[in-house]
């Protein structure tokens, strides 16, 4: 029971907290979010034992409570869909035969590096 507790304590926080990351690759949310939930259920602790309210129901209960509400955060913070958001589209691609004309080009006769060219 201890064990099942324990998983419990850790992984609600932990996906409460993955569920908040929506941008980052799988290892980084992995990482942040298992930090995230010791942090939870550490700091949970500490306040409650600074309070004088701590009992393991209490703890349980003050964890499920914030994990609630960062699982609400992640729910309300969605991110625009595309259709909201002005994502400039490329120039099209020219063929590769073709320069750019806005690129000044330095010609030849205007190096300042003539010795490299006299034999």
């Amino acid at each position: 029971m201890t064990i099942v507790l324990a998983l419990l304590l850790f992984a609600v926080p932990g996906a409460a907290f993955w569920s908040l990351m929506r941008g980052f690759d799988p290892v980084g949310r992995l990482v942040v979010s298992t930090a995230a939930s010791i942090v939870t259920v550490a700091g949970a602790a500490q306040i409650l034992l600074m309070a004088g309210f701590w009992s393991p129901g209490s703890g349980l209960v003050a964890v499920l409570l914030l994990s609630g509400l960062v699982a609400g955060l992640a729910r309300l913070h969605r991110p625009r869909s595309l259709g909201q958001l002005h994502i400039p589209r490329p120039p099209a691609r020219a063929s590769a035969n073709v320069t750019r004309r806005d690129l000044p080009v330095r010609r030849r006769d205007e190096d300042d590096d003539d010795w490299l060219y006299q034999d």
